[in-house]
């Protein structure tokens, strides 16, 4: 869905982090990009952490998809709220793109970054929700490998299910890698 499509469906304001957020996918599409996996997780830190902590833990999430090493190693980029508080933990809903050509199974994907988060990242303070499992439900629960060719509209409506002028998206891109002949 592009933005005269949003409009025609009655969507007439959207914020300036949606906009840039949908603008991501499509310079993933440009860039020649062809398919993307859309893992929607949301990512907890429970107990008595405090918004430094869980700011920490985002800061490791974020270098840890620019990296692109381990269960990040294809990751296109990371787009997410911020931390918000809820009884007794932190929620930050996100989406993080994978290339799509690399990673297949999206559902697993999810689940082995959730871990990661849970284990590593917040250091057992965490736990996470992979919404890819229940995708066949709706569309903010998650898209799965998706062509952006003829599908990045799924993606928008992903994101436009997550962003809100209370709560905007943060996009964490990761570097493009040099084409052979750049």
């Amino acid at each position: 869905m592009d933005l005269a499509e949003l409009k025609e469906a009655g969507i007439l304001a959207l914020s300036d982090s949606l906009l840039a957020a949908m603008g991501f996918i499509d310079v993933l599409r440009e860039r020649g990009t062809s398919k993307v996996a859309c893992l929607r997780l949301d990512l907890l830190v429970e107990g008595m952490a405090t918004r430094e902590q869980v700011d920490a833990c985002l800061t490791h999430l974020r270098l840890e998809a620019r990296w692109q090493q381990g269960v990040f190693a294809h990751c296109l980029g990371l787009i997410r709220t911020p931390p918000i508080q809820e009884e007794g933990q932190y929620r930050i809903q996100c989406v993080l793109l994978f290339d799509g050509e690399q990673v297949r199974r999206d559902i697993q994907c999810g689940d082995e970054v959730g871990r990661y988060w849970a284990n590593i990242i917040t250091e057992g303070q965490g736990r996470y929700v992979n919404y890819n499992r229940y995708r066949q439900m709706d569309l903010s629960s998650g898209c799965g490998v998706i062509s952006l060719t003829t599908m990045r509209w799924k993606c928008h409506s992903l994101l436009l299910s997550m962003g809100s002028a209370a709560h905007p998206l943060i996009i964490a891109g990761v570097p493009c890698r040099k084409q052979d002949g750049d």
